[in-house]
């Protein structure tokens, strides 16, 4: 969560390298013979003038040892700045220091890279305990990698209660600008203590004016997995908000639940799921296969790691249909690789968010932190899923503005794409009644 304004402190060091670029270009062309940088500092600086900047200039530090290739001008800029910029007290080498890291993540156009203060570097895991403080809902990266995106406003909570909705863009947190966050540092500024308000100003999709919307934080129960009946039908419904520890015992304790209550098929509702633990999405996506890899990972320097699909699976044969949407990622895209590469469900939906990536959180010495990108996830027949997300087999739209005109999960109006998902299982139920 880079808490500092990303963008003004990308652009304030754009600026200082280009000066000390311009400065250093200069410097080349007015002589060859020009004295190193050692040199000049013995003395006074001296403007093109003749006058006297400083009668005491600060030291310039010994350039060290190892400065990798192509980074010397960073050295290089920091040098002539402390010994040459005339507004002295300006020149914090902390601060220096944060904006190069935040220039050189943001020079790598991935929006899931980024640097976290230390005043932030606080990694909050209540989320993947099931219960914390804040507003109730969950947020991502935005495809245009500009801010975050609301991608589910939980049930019954302070958010869906106010308004917020699936695809709202964060615009500002109490207004302060929040365009150039990162999604840690929008979780960050977002939750607080429960009875206190946050104003959001968001941009709901389709429209181009932003309002405020005031919540009044409260505690967050949200189980990872609801096990309901679909009525007038044999099936059940396991719905996954989350990959949390306790995810695959409640899934493998929910379709136990349905098939004892006499299901004969099994809707895995994956809308609006974030992710969360790997381990836990591979712990689900054995219990319905039995053999095989449930995903790969390839990292930085091009070494695989196998995910493979646990023994003992206990429901390796109950017809099973998957559903997503926009908002379902990373885990849940994982998942929904995996059971689709064996041929093992049917995906109905939209296609998914496209959250591919593998994700490190490391500690810098300043108390501070890199958020950064280590790894891509594939699915088991090499299909890749970052950008690109997971296509369903059967393409659904759900109207957000029908029902409760919130979230697919709350709509009263109706349910498209689990209606697709009752005919597909009635269809593949058929097909098994009718096999010799």
């Amino acid at each position: 969560m880079n808490f500092m304004s990303t963008r003004f402190s990308s652009i304030r060091l754009v600026s200082v390298l280009a000066i000390a670029l311009t400065a250093m270009l200069l410097i080349a062309a007015c002589s060859s013979d020009d004295p190193t940088p050692a040199e000049r500092n013995d003395g006074p600086v001296i403007l093109s003038d003749g006058t006297v900047a400083t009668p005491t200039p600060q030291p310039i530090a010994n350039e060290p040892a190892a400065v990798p290739d192509g980074l010397q001008i960073v050295w290089e800029t920091y040098s002539i700045l402390v010994r040459e910029y005339v507004v002295r007290e300006n020149i914090d080498p902390n601060a220096l220091a944060e904006a190069a890291v935040i220039g050189m993540l943001d020079s790598l156009d991935d929006r899931y890279t980024a640097y976290i203060p230390p005043s932030t570097f606080k990694i909050d895991q209540d989320g993947f305990q099931g219960n914390f403080g804040g507003i109730g809902a969950q947020v991502e990266s935005s495809p245009d990698r500009n801010g975050v995106i609301i991608t589910k406003p939980l049930p019954n909570t302070p958010a869906e209660k106010a308004g917020i909705k699936a695809g709202d863009r964060i615009l500002a947190v109490d207004g302060e600008d929040a365009l150039g966050w990162s999604v840690l540092e929008a979780v960050n500024k977002i939750r607080g203590e429960k009875g206190t308000d946050v104003v959001l100003t968001v941009e709901h999709i389709g429209s181009l004016d932003p309002v405020d919307i005031t919540i009044t934080r409260d505690t967050i129960d949200d189980p990872s997995v609801t096990v309901m009946e679909v009525a007038d039908t044999d099936y059940g419904r396991i719905r996954i908000a989350q990959f949390t520890a306790e995810t695959p015992k409640e899934v493998r304790e929910g379709v136990q639940q349905l098939i004892d209550d006499g299901a004969k098929g099994i809707i895995l509702d994956l809308r609006g799921n974030p992710g969360g633990l790997l381990s836990s999405t591979v712990n689900v996506a054995s219990e319905f296969l039995t053999e095989g890899l449930v995903t790969y990972e390839v990292d930085s320097r091009g070494d695989r790691e196998d995910w493979k699909v646990k023994k003992g699976g206990h429901f390796p044969d109950i017809p099973l249909v998957t559903l997503v949407d926009n908002f379902s990622a990373s885990g849940s895209e994982v998942l929904t690789g995996a059971l689709q590469d064996h041929g093992r469900t049917v995906a109905i939906g939209t296609n998914t968010y496209g959250k591919g990536s593998v994700n490190l959180l490391r500690g810098l010495s300043n108390g501070g932190g890199v958020y950064l990108t280590i790894g891509r996830w594939f699915t088991p027949n090499g299909r890749v899923i970052e950008e690109i997300g997971i296509d369903p087999d059967v393409v659904v739209e759900f109207d957000q503005d029908s029902g409760s005109g919130l979230n697919s999960q709350t709509a009263e109006g109706g349910d498209p794409q689990i209606d697709a998902a009752i005919k597909q299982l009635d269809f593949q139920i058929s097909q098994l009644a009718s096999a010799p």
